[in-house]
């Protein structure tokens, strides 16, 4: 699951459910502790309660957990139940990032991209941290790193790597890549609509014509590769 739909699953526990999350959490269970902390983040729920969560993840970061030191990390980087601290918000996104946790290496490739927390903008940087997590199998990653391939701006990387990376991030499940290139597929170069459509068909998910254009067939085997059934 995506960090968000981790947060809603474990909102929706019961009580019950809840305190045998609590006994386990007090054995020192990291992801008892994740499944707390996660409960009073969201914002919609009556446990919402950011500094507790904020303790919880401590903990579970405390014992190594690389997920619990992203989402710590994001609420130091914002000052969410915790006082802001961007140095303590980079420290543990790069620990994260080491440990191979492809959001805080996707989140670490955006900053070196842009520039943030104290960080110059290094593109190259974030190409490899882009390159990393999207070899992570990490949706956002993927479809990012397609792009910048599709600019032409990464070393050794063709059309049919980009259209590669395009199919595994579509086959992910990730609806905002299906509705990127459902909505506009223009933004990626003919050479590479072509190799998608390749894969496509391939695969069985299309029969048409090799010409990088997204039509009505096209995607519909778009659909079908992300896992829609017509």
């Amino acid at each position: 699951l995506e960090s968000a739909d981790r947060k809603n699953a474990w909102s929706r526990l019961e009580v019950d459910q809840e305190q045998v999350l609590q006994v386990a959490a007090r054995e020192g269970d990291s992801r008892a502790l994740k499944g707390l902390a996660y409960m009073r983040l969201n914002p919609e729920g009556d446990r919402f309660d950011p500094s507790q969560a904020a303790a919880l993840l401590e903990k579970a970061a405390e014992d190594g957990d690389p997920e619990a030191m992203f989402e710590l990390a994001r609420m130091y980087e914002r000052g969410i139940g915790v006082d802001q601290d961007v140095e303590k918000a980079l420290t543990l996104f790069r620990k994260s990032a080491d440990a191979g946790f492809a959001d805080a290496i996707n989140d670490l490739g955006f900053l070196h991209f842009q520039g943030g927390l104290g960080i110059t903008r290094d593109p190259k940087k974030a190409i490899e941290f882009f390159g990393k997590a999207a070899d992570l199998r990490h949706p956002e990653a993927m479809f990012n790193y397609a792009a910048l391939i599709d600019d032409g701006i990464v070393d050794g990387k063709q059309p049919d790597d980009a259209a590669e990376y395009l199919y595994r991030a579509l086959r992910s499940g990730n609806e905002e890549v299906l509705g990127q290139l459902s909505d506009n597929p223009d933004m990626f170069k003919v050479s590479t609509r072509r190799s998608l459509q390749r894969k496509l068909a391939e695969r069985s998910f299309y029969t048409g014509t090799i010409d990088g254009q997204f039509g009505p067939q096209t995607q519909r085997g778009l659909r079908q590769a992300y896992g829609l059934s017509e």
